[in-house]
């Protein structure tokens, strides 16, 4: 594909963000602003590009290979948060943190970071060849993470950890990125370069366990996707199963789940508790830092759409976890 265009920055909006602190207390660690220090409002206006290409390996040739930044124009450099979306890892798109979650990359700037909403190459569908599959993904994203690095100067961004938020299939993504730190060294970067994710709402932290809950289940008819995406065999499931790569350096990670009616077997809320709760154990009996939080008062939809509103409590629960890595 061609090389990164050069980044020019664009206005987008004047006002809006409070609550930016330029200092870091915390090295090896992304660390959110204090919203509460009367002395941390910004100076700067609020800015983003769209559509920002970065590289890619010699032979991997995409359209889908851009993001979005949001920053404050300062002339402060701050911890990066990289949004990764979700669609079932065949679809969906960037802008969808706009467009559908307005709140959403709005908090994560407030809380003081630089804020880039990442595209990849989607998964083949069902009923093709598999020519992208999620480990592609995972490995696009990390150059897409290197990229912003090298580009740190330019685009705002400091040298801590990033942290990396996804939704839905994103929050595989974003997992298996905190676990398996090749997809970070392929692209250039040392694993320690994340220093914490968030998964919102997905079950795929452990595809064979994953496979199991959907027998039987509400979500039984995804059951072929899932098979055509990570394999038909438990050793081809684990190769993308962030619980297989938990013996080295693991960032540390939050694992949201939602959804009514979490205790009767087969629901929605039941599948994403146990691989959320499944994982965390396995991440905490091998000395990594995990939590969970699950609220079932949201389903997967409302979950990003009411992301970084007043009074939601998966949003509280996030900023709790980002808090304590202080």
């Amino acid at each position: 594909m061609d090389a990164a265009r050069p980044l020019t920055l664009v206005l987008w909006l004047a006002s809006g963000c409070a609550g930016h602190r330029t200092d870091s207390t915390a090295p090896g660690a992304p660390v959110p602003a204090d919203t509460t220090d009367p002395e941390a409002q910004p100076s700067g206006e609020l800015q983003i590009v769209e559509d920002v290409a970065y590289p890619l390996p010699e032979g991997v040739d995409t359209d889908l290979a851009t993001l979005d930044l949001y920053r404050i124009d300062d002339g402060t450099s701050r911890p990066l948060a990289l949004l990764v979306h979700g669609g079932s890892w065949v679809s969906g798109d960037k802008s969808s943190f706009r467009t559908s979650a307005p709140e959403f990359v709005p908090w994560f700037l407030d809380r003081g970071y630089t804020v880039a909403a990442v595209n990849f190459r989607l998964a083949s569908r069902l009923g093709q060849p598999l020519d992208v599959g999620p480990m592609d993904q995972a490995q696009d994203i990390a150059h897409a993470l290197a990229w912003l690095y090298e580009e740190a100067d330019a685009v705002g961004v400091s040298p801590e950890p990033a942290l990396l938020v996804g939704y839905s299939s994103g929050a595989h993504l974003v997992a298996l990125l905190g676990a398996d730190g090749r997809y970070l060294e392929r692209a250039g970067l040392d694993e320690t370069q994340v220093g914490a994710t968030v998964s919102l709402d997905v079950h795929a932290y452990d595809v064979p366990l994953a496979l199991e809950l959907m027998v039987g289940s509400d979500v039984e008819q995804n059951i072929p996707l899932i098979r055509h995406l990570f394999g038909e065999t438990e050793a081809a499931q684990l190769k993308a199963s962030p619980i297989h790569h938990i013996e080295g350096s693991v960032a540390p990670a939050m694992l949201v789940s939602v959804g009514p009616q979490p205790e009767r077997v087969g629901s929605h809320g039941q599948i994403v508790v146990a691989a959320a709760e499944n994982y965390a154990s396995a991440l905490t009996a091998a000395d990594h830092r995990a939590e969970t939080f699950h609220d079932p008062e949201e389903d997967h939809t409302s979950l990003a759409v009411g992301f970084g509103e007043d009074g939601d409590a998966v949003t509280q629960a996030v900023a709790t976890f980002l808090d304590g890595l202080r």
